[in-house]
């Protein structure tokens, strides 16, 4: 390349002119043509490293979220695997010893204890509805159904009397409601859930009996019913029982509440 100013030849590493001693314009431009695109190179280095860096990290997390997820799908199913296996067995040392098994239901049923009845029935997973001729517990399946249905009622109120929290106890509530009309669906229609064709109709008769006579008494003892609204209570449709069952509740919490400001 020539100089700008005389013409002589130069190179483009000279910042000035050994001839005429004027600066090398070429040169100049070069060194900032260059300083630019180091800089802008460099920014890309950096912006490329950042990005990587960004991504090891998602990867990261992504990789372990995965292994977190298949573990606990391993360790469910492998829960779920031996849940099965040990009702299976318990379910087939039941029928094995049936006589001692339905002994110990006798003397639950004999006490009134529906409670005991249906955690005796799902420890020995008395759950199958097969109704069958060979099946040695048919007779009794009714009967664990309408005891596993009261047990959560009393669990149910037993949970509202004792709780302190407003939102745990209107969500049990609710639970309440709902698991009272399901009883009463087995108590005032035992025809339609065939409890009747598959179970010993006298053994269906006195749990209906005793279960409706445990109802009323949580109901009196916790909400306050009386016997009058008890008896009416059974044969309200479910809307009208919701209303009544909110009502008491209210009154209920009112109580406790003017107790502990007595206090």
């Amino acid at each position: 390349m020539n100089c700008a100013h005389c013409g002589a030849p130069i190179t483009l590493e000279e910042k000035y002119c050994p001839h005429c001693g004027q600066p090398n314009i070429q040169a100049a431009r070069h060194s900032e043509d260059m300083a630019r695109y180091r800089n802008e190179f460099e920014n890309t280095r950096r912006g490329v490293h950042v990005t990587l860096r960004a991504y090891k990290g998602i990867t990261a997390r992504l990789i372990l979220f995965i292994i977190a997820l298949v573990s606990t799908i391993v360790t469910f199913g492998m829960w779920n695997s031996a849940y099965s296996i040990h009702r299976n067995r318990m379910n087939k040392y039941a029928v094995q010893h049936s006589d001692e098994v339905k002994a110990q239901m006798d003397m639950y049923r004999s006490h009134k204890d529906y409670v005991s009845l249906a955690s005796y029935a799902d420890y020995y997973a008395l759950d199958r509805y097969s109704y069958g001729k060979e099946d040695v517990f048919d007779s009794y399946y009714p009967v664990v159904q309408i005891s596993r249905s009261y047990s959560n009622i009393y669990n149910d109120v037993m949970q509202i009397a004792t709780d302190d929290t407003p939102s745990e106890m209107k969500s049990r509530l609710s639970m309440l409601d709902d698991d009272l009309n399901r009883v009463y669906e087995y108590i005032n229609y035992p025809e339609d859930r065939g409890f009747y064709d598959h179970g010993d109709p006298e053994m269906v008769d006195r749990t209906i009996d005793d279960v409706n006579s445990l109802i009323d008494v949580l109901l009196i003892r916790y909400f306050r019913f009386t016997e009058a609204e008890t008896a009416e209570f059974h044969t309200m449709t479910p809307a009208r029982r919701s209303v009544l069952l909110e009502d008491k509740y209210t009154e209920f919490i009112a109580d406790r509440e003017g107790d502990a400001t007595d206090e």
